[in-house]
């Protein structure tokens, strides 16, 4: 009974809120008829009360559109305004320019250079690049299979320029080539030189980056190719790649290549051959210790004319003494110095250029020598030039100990600061240098009685030097634009073929 009366209350109270609701539309008649408006709409389209209910994502009701010419009120139509709206249908995108029609090329005719770049500007507008062979970057597959490998060739850090390098700015016009001759252990230095070998892939990029492939940044300069337009002509490129070679091996020598060794001397023609003997068959008796026995044995029966003497008997063996030919007799035994260098040295700046140097014994005997860093001299080829850095003369001044005993086999290693022996310019611009070094062993110990050993001795190899920091820059003249160099007439056929 009481469920009952209950349930009788909340209808009444349910009733009541329903007249209060009525009277309120009375009330206000214009709210009424737009609710009952929108319920209308509501029943008879189910389906756009759903995607009002929860809308898509990107579209916007119809409701949220802004009308033309209708400003924007508080609440949801302010919303509405903020949202992106989508593109038209028949707009169009802005073309994105072309790529920079530079083309960087590497000839390399040997493995150890010189080589030569080359940017040529294949475009119809004007270019601006950085004329600097220092950007390029080298990727060497080595054909060894078993150490097979990747050698990574760039210049360092302290001789590579950090941004663009203005005073190699230079503006090729269309047809226009920009070409440097290089040498490439200034790249590939030290133990990289090895992958500097025939059959070697070579792989080549010049400028800065790339990007990293999952960026989608548009590029930042500097640039190794933009355009010298506003607006710009085609799209600025941080870097360019050039086509892979395949390094060729040394070129044979002439001889090798006519298959004959070297130092062989061709044959001489028949007709030579009748005009040699009539003056060793007049030759007198007494002139045959002088005359070389190979000479002898080279004439046979065959080539000897007619009506000449018959083959001479061998010398005996008083004759067959040595020196008997009148050659100097050398004693291969006898100790003697052999010079080396250490084969490449990087420096900083001039000042901390250091040159390893060892002096050893090739012979069989011990020998009592002088050496001191003021008998070396130092031959330097470098990009200003040639200069010698000259040793000192023998002063007869060295005490006693500074003779030292080496026996067979055994060596002297010296290490020379070049600045104390060189003139101040000597290295005064940056790059590669090759330092030869002679020793001049030019104190006999007469004096104290000592019969030391005395000679001049050359390094076998130069030393490659490379200096990364000096007072003049690497280059010593402006860039210079050349016109871009006409393909050879074979090259153009093949090209057709």
């Amino acid at each position: 009974m009481r469920t009952r009366l209950v349930r009788i209350a909340c209808l009444f109270t349910s009733a009541a809120s329903i007249a209060a609701a009525a009277l309120g539309l009375a009330s206000r008649p214009a709210l009424a008829q737009e609710r009952s408006g929108a319920a209308q709409q509501a029943a008879g389209k189910p389906s756009s009360a759903a995607a009002a209910g929860a809308p898509k994502a990107g579209a916007a009701s119809p409701a949220d559109r802004p009308k033309a010419g209708a400003a924007s009120t508080p609440g949801s139509a302010g919303v509405a305004a903020k949202k992106p709206s989508a593109p038209r249908a028949g707009a169009k995108k802005a073309p994105e320019p072309p790529p920079a029609p530079a083309r960087v090329w590497l000839i390399a005719p040997t493995p150890l250079g010189p080589w030569t770049l080359r940017i040529d500007n294949e475009g119809e507008r004007p270019m601006r690049i950085p004329a600097d062979v220092r950007l390029l970057r080298l990727e060497i597959d080595t054909p060894n299979k078993r150490t097979k490998k990747t050698v990574r060739c760039a210049a360092p850090t302290g001789l590579k320029p950090s941004g663009f390098p203005e005073r190699r700015a230079l503006l090729l016009a269309p047809g226009q080539s920009y070409m440097e001759h290089f040498d490439p252990r200034l790249l590939c230095f030290g133990k990289d030189e090895a992958a500097l070998a025939g059959g070697s892939v070579v792989r080549t990029w010049y400028g800065w980056g790339p990007p990293p492939r999952w960026s989608r940044k548009a590029p930042s300069p500097p640039f190794a190719a933009e355009s010298t337009d506003d607006p710009a002509a085609f799209a600025p490129a941080q870097g360019v790649a050039a086509p892979t070679i395949v390094l060729s091996y040394d070129l044979p020598s002439k001889n090798e290549a006519e298959g004959e060794p070297d130092g062989a001397e061709a044959p001489s023609p028949p007709g030579d051959k009748q005009a040699q003997p009539s003056t060793t068959a007049a030759q007198p008796s007494g002139d045959k210790a002088a005359q070389p026995s190979g000479d002898k044995a080279a004439l046979s029966s065959a080539d000897r004319p007619a009506g000449a003497v018959a083959a001479q008997p061998a010398p005996s063996s008083s004759d067959r003494g040595a020196g008997s030919s009148g050659e100097p007799i050398v004693d291969a035994n006898a100790p003697r110095l052999e010079l080396t260098s250490a084969p490449w040295s990087d420096a900083a700046s001039p000042r901390s250029i250091v040159v390893r140097v060892s002096a050893r014994n090739a012979g069989r005997r011990p020998m009592t020598v002088a050496i001191r860093p003021r008998m070396f001299e130092f031959h330097v080829a470098g990009p200003n030039g040639t200069a010698v850095c000259e040793a000192s003369p023998p002063t007869g001044a060295i005490p006693r100990d500074m003779y030292r005993t080496l026996k067979p086999g055994a060596s002297v290693d010296v290490s020379i600061l070049l600045r104390e022996v060189c003139p101040a310019d000597t290295f005064a611009r940056e790059g590669l240098y090759e330092v030869t070094a002679t020793l001049h062993a030019n104190e006999p110990g007469t004096g104290l009685g000592i019969d030391a050993y005395t000679a001049s001795v050359a390094a076998k190899a130069p030393t490659l030097l490379r200096v990364k920091s000096a007072p003049e820059p690497f280059y010593a003249a402006a860039p210079r634009a050349v016109p871009t160099p006409k393909p050879e007439p074979a090259e153009q056929d093949a090209d057709a073929d």
